[in-house]
């Protein structure tokens, strides 16, 4: 029987410890395959990483559960392509190499054989050659970017061989000449920006090929001639036309008619800095959809009212930069939604010019126009802007804001006056209470802030009261006054009393380009009565500055002050002060078990989620 019992024993022990072996057999085996899957992604990485030089590469995931990449090899003074075809087989959602070297290199066929690449930028290069079929082999090209890299009108034969291609870019060139009308025969083109080819001429029909296909087209500041823009002709799915900087060899003016150049669905078309004084009451005929006109920088006159009101369905126009439109008489496009007229010599505005738009006018700028002192004229003009939310009136020469000026505008939330020497009263702001978030009164020679008016002002979350004069920051100069944001920029600030910010939580104050030297004021604050506070530029003193320094809350402090003869940033000052705390309230962290083990474990699932085993 005792004989029994041994064997017994004896094979319980043996049993137990094949399961001991059995499990470290299993641990050695699941740690054994992590490092194996660690070893295969470092080897991938060193093996992207020494057939891509110095390219940055990322791997994203799209919402299709595909894998991606995005690969960064600007501005490395590479002087060979990568060699992308013996990387992984993943595709290529983004290759940038711009700003390199490759001038000694011709583009072939073989240079980007095999490889999936969607979007392609080769900005700020210079290539011996582009082959004809330089790009055809490149799977899924959608876009590409050539811009300044010396391209001429022989070079671009490359772009009948790109046959999925749909943006291309060609900005800042030397392209002299479109002539060719084969080169876009079966181009799926939707966008084209030929932008900056100095004197650049397009043929007449050139473009009749990206008919089907082209909804975007840019050509700004390449002194197309707006008197014959039949080169158009037919492009009727166009949606966008720039022609910023171009320029007319008759009157001044355009010639043609758009209704003649069947360009039915343009929404978007700016003429800007083109040397227009004249536009015919009917050029504009036909663009029915337009959205988006900009005739800003001409030196168009009041009368272009009556060419921009025969367009129904206008909902933005920019009209800034024209010094002879003096006055504002009636505007008839019922769904206009911004009008932009800063910098026009506009000095008299109709008591209905805007009594039609009261449902649709969401943004008014009258910045630097030469509306006179007398500002009750804009008692009647702004009555009907029932749904206007941004008004700028700054820089003109209002000197009193009356009292009815603002009173039906009760959805307006920001309002810019600055430039303006007024003369405040308590009413001022009368109709805003509930509505205005932003108010700006830059540079208007105020010594103190107009309390009264800006009192009633329930909701202001931003003031911007930068380039005035205040000197001193009493401890009323803020009474009743409690915003998110208050801009105190270059206002010969010299000192602040302690008490003046005591009521502020969280918010931005940004005191750039004073005279401030230390931080007294903030003494007496609470933790968290910033969420920024902006210092540079100012005579801050460390020693004053460490004297004054506490334990606060900044998303962002920025500044620096001056030791001796050098400058340290002013969050060093603060992030000892925060040491200091957590070193006499961790009571020994390091002897701390609990914490070691959070720590432990929390590097362990760390490490985990990194390098995962299954």
């Amino acid at each position: 029987m005792s004989c029994w019992f041994s064997f017994t024993g004896n094979y319980m022990i043996f049993y137990r410890f094949r399961l001991k072996m059995a499990f470290v057999k299993k641990r050695l085996h699941l740690v054994t395959s992590c490092l194996l899957i660690l070893f295969k992604k470092l080897f991938a990485y060193d093996q992207m990483s020494a057939y891509t030089h110095q390219c940055q590469t990322e791997y994203r995931e799209t919402p299709f559960n595909q894998t991606v990449v995005d690969m960064k090899c600007q501005g490395q003074d590479l002087e060979l392509f990568p060699n992308l075809t013996q990387i992984v087989n993943l595709p290529i959602q983004r290759l940038d190499l711009r700003n390199n070297s490759f001038s000694k290199l011709t583009i072939t066929s073989e240079t980007f054989d095999g490889a999936s690449i969607t979007e392609l930028n080769l900005d700020n290069n210079q290539f011996v050659d582009i082959e004809y079929n330089a790009f055809s082999a490149i799977d899924g090209l959608r876009k590409l970017t050539m811009n300044n890299c010396t391209l001429r009108s022989r070079d671009l034969d490359f772009l009948r061989n790109i046959p999925q291609l749909s943006v291309m870019s060609l900005r800042s060139n030397a392209i002299q000449e479109i002539s060719d009308k084969s080169i876009f025969i079966g181009s799926p083109l939707e966008s084209l920006d030929l932008s900056h080819n100095s004197n650049i001429t397009i043929l007449e029909d050139v473009l009749k090929a990206l008919a089907p296909t082209l909804l975007h087209i840019r050509l700004d500041y390449c002194n197309i001639d707006v008197s014959n823009l039949h080169f158009l002709n037919g492009l009727s799915k166009l949606k966008t036309l720039s022609m910023e900087g171009a320029y007319s060899t008759k009157y001044n003016s355009i010639q043609n008619r758009f209704d003649l150049l069947k360009l039915w669905n343009l929404e978007s078309l700016s003429l800007s800095n083109s040397g227009l004084k004249v536009i015919f009451a009917n050029t504009f005929d036909g663009l029915n959809n337009l959205r988006y006109l900009d005739l800003s920088r001409n030196e168009l006159t009041y009368q272009i009212f009556d060419v921009t009101n025969t367009l129904p369905n206008l909902q933005i126009l920019r009209l800034s930069h024209n010094p002879n439109i003096q006055s504002i008489i009636k505007i008839l496009n019922r769904n206009l939604s911004e009008l932009h007229m800063e910098e026009t010599g506009v000095n008299l505005i109709s008591y209905d010019a805007f009594k039609l738009l009261g449902d649709s006018l969401k943004v008014l700028n009258l910045k630097s126009c030469q509306l006179p002192a007398e500002g009750m004229f804009l008692v009647d003009a702004l009555r009907p802007l029932r749904s206007l939310k941004r008004l700028d009136l700054s820089y003109n020469h209002l000197k009193e804001i009356f009292n009815e000026t603002f009173d039906n505008l009760n959805k307006l939330e920001k309002l810019d006056i600055s430039g303006n020497i007024i003369k405040f009263s308590i009413h001022d702001f009368s109709g805003l209470e509930e509505s205005l978030r932003s108010l700006k009164l830059r540079n208007m020679t105020l010594r103190t802030l107009p309390l009264e008016a800006l009192s009633t002002l329930e909701n202001l979350l931003e003031l911007d009261a930068s380039f005035n004069n205040f000197s001193n920051i009493t401890r009323n100069f803020l009474k009743g006054i409690s915003v998110k944001t208050l801009n105190l920029t270059s206002c010969n600030i010299s000192e602040i009393d302690n008490n003046v910010l005591h009521h502020f939580h969280k918010t931005n104050l940004i005191l750039d380009g004073n005279h401030i030297s230390d931080l007294e004021f903030l003494s007496l604050l609470g933790r968290n009565t910033f969420r920024s506070l902006t210092l540079n530029n100012n005579n801050l003193n460390c020693s004053l500055v460490e004297l004054h320094a506490k334990l606060m809350v900044f998303e962002t402090l920025e500044g620096r002050c001056t030791i001796g003869n050098r400058t340290e940033p002013l969050i060093k000052y603060f992030t000892n002060k925060f040491i200091m705390k957590l070193s006499s309230t961790a009571n020994g962290i390091g002897r701390n078990q609990n914490l070691a083990v959070f720590l432990t474990v929390f590097i362990s699932i760390t490490l985990d989620r990194i390098f995962p085993c299954h």
